[in-house]
């Protein structure tokens, strides 16, 4: 990478998006600022873990196509959950309770040329229905019809008041040209991002240049380069040194230091819940019982109050506290209560101090990457003090996707990280309903799907509260889930010459981005 400095002279340094963009200058449109850099110099270099491995937008490991400005989706979701924004769709009505009325942008191109109609999003939405393992069952038994040139109809089978809110992350692409391309369409691809690859080395580099027919302004950024970096204290000694311009996995350990540091402006990210994944297709972890002396087991308060400090609270169920849906319930950390269960279950300490009942030791795979590494060698630690074994599975972020697909793990340190949303339904019901795709654990509770079908049709805002509400009790009461904390750390770093950053969007290359005058 060539240098260039990321300093500014008194700049400001702020935590919020809002704040961020006021600071760094967030204008109106794409369009050529005063203190712009020269062209040569609109190059903006991004590293993180967050690669993708493949621009079929339907792998599972195709990461940051939206993020990064080479795909667009029918919509996106607004920074507090609450609104959608248009991307390639201009407008959109719910004309009926099950059908729902898109006009797509009129002068959409993908990359090849061939024009976004709406039979084209059409064909790309049933494409995700069938190929993507993170749609299919948000998607289940809707259909997509072209009833005009640009005018895209969506009828759900059940009333779905939030439904558009499922597409936020599913990029439209160019079914008609995978026929022709072939293999190579996963690294070519065809979408219709305001950027388009000049470069791409699967999981390691994607470099991007402006996209001529985009419908929107051209973007003010020459090129984009992402490369990746596993290792956050490498990241932000590139940030430091003026080698990035962009960190898009800012881990709590280095969010210190980059608070530190006046030449650089943190966009933080909403606050998520972070939790651990256990598989009820092991034997062991199908039992209550066991569940809940591994939540008793978990130090809740080390790890917010001194490993995570200050960027950290206690967790609240499934949704971060503060929310209107949110429950007021922390699951307990007691050690000498989760010994007293497993001694009750007949698990007897070995000669080591891991636990062992008929032949059998107490231990378990713990699958980890990147920014979880620091919990997941604390939770070691934690659980060896009730006589629970660890053997770490450390893999890179991307790779632990697939895992999780194909339930080969015990125990995973797995950021489903649920945030503010306005589809309550949608995110509750792909970690907890026993018929989704993504509810990697397989955990199963015939009162959570009634209660799950009724608040995907309800429209009542209140009633759709109190619904998350009880679906949150009854998982909290299962140990469904054990969760860690609630945070914001996952925070995106920009050195202090990025300008436009947009406050709705913080975490994404947006066309109005650019380099600025030092």
């Amino acid at each position: 990478m060539s240098y260039r400095s990321s300093g500014t002279k008194g700049a400001l340094r702020t935590i919020g998006a809002a704040a961020v963009a006021a600071v760094i200058g967030l204008h109106g449109g794409a369009h050529a600022q005063d203190d712009m850099a020269p062209p040569e110099e609109q190059v903006l270099r991004l590293v993180t873990v967050n690669m993708p491995r493949s621009l079929d937008p339907t792998n599972i490991d195709a990461q940051r196509l939206i993020d990064n400005g080479f795909a667009e989706p029918l919509v996106h979701q607004s920074f507090d959950g609450t609104a959608l924004i248009p991307a390639l769709a201009t407008s959109w009505e719910m004309v009926s309770p099950t059908v729902w009325r898109i006009e797509v942008q009129p002068d959409a191109l993908f990359w090849s040329g061939a024009p976004v109609t709406a039979e084209a999003v059409a064909a790309s939405l049933r494409r995700h229905q069938v190929e993507n393992p993170r749609a299919r069952t948000a998607l289940g038994d809707v259909t997509f019809e072209a009833v005009g040139p640009t005018t895209l109809e969506i009828t759900t089978p059940s009333e779905d008041p939030a439904f558009l809110y499922k597409t936020t992350r599913l990029p439209i692409e160019n079914v008609a040209i995978i026929e022709e391309l072939g293999d190579a369409y996963a690294t070519t691809g065809d979408m219709s991002g305001y950027f388009r690859p000049v470069e791409f080395i699967p999981g390691e580099l994607i470099a991007g240049e402006p996209f001529d027919g985009y419908h929107g302004d051209r973007a003010l950024l020459n090129r984009i380069e992402a490369r990746f970096v596993v290792d956050p204290q490498t990241r932000y000694l590139a940030m430091q040194s003026g080698e990035a311009d962009m960190d898009g996995n800012v881990q709590f350990e280095q969010l210190r230091l980059y608070l530190r540091n006046d030449d650089i402006a943190i966009a933080e990210l909403p606050r998520s819940t972070w939790n651990i994944w256990m598989n009820y297709d092991h034997a062991l972890l199908a039992d209550p019982e066991m569940r809940a002396a591994l939540s008793l087991g978990i130090d809740r308060d080390e790890i917010v109050n001194a490993i995570m400090a200050p960027f950290a609270v206690m967790p609240t169920g499934h949704y971060p506290a503060g929310l209107p849906y949110a429950i007021e319930r922390t699951q307990p950390s007691d050690a000498t209560r989760a010994n007293e269960i497993l001694d009750e279950m007949g698990w007897v300490p070995g000669p080591d101090g891991i636990r062992e009942k008929d032949g059998e030791r107490l231990e378990f795979g713990l699958l980890t990457y990147g920014w979880w590494h620091t919990i997941a060698v604390a939770m070691e630690s934690q659980f060896r003090e009730i006589g629970v074994g660890l053997n770490l599975q450390v893999v890179e972020p991307a790779a632990s996707n697939q895992i999780m697909l194909d339930g080969a793990f015990d125990i995973a340190t797995y950021c489903s990280c649920p945030r503010p949303t306005g589809d309550l339904h949608g995110t509750l019901a792909q970690w907890y309903h026993s018929e989704s795709v993504r509810n990697w654990q397989d955990y199963a509770n015939a009162e959570v799907d009634a209660l799950l079908d009724e608040l995907r049709t309800e429209t009542d805002r209140e009633r759709r509260y109190d619904l998350a509400r009880q679906i949150q009790d009854i998982v909290f009461d299962d140990v469904g889930l054990l969760y860690v904390s609630n945070t914001a750390v996952l925070s995106v770093a920009f050195a202090g010459d990025v300008r436009g950053v947009d406050p709705e969007r913080p975490r994404d290359i947006t066309p109005g981005m650019y380099i600025a005058v030092e």
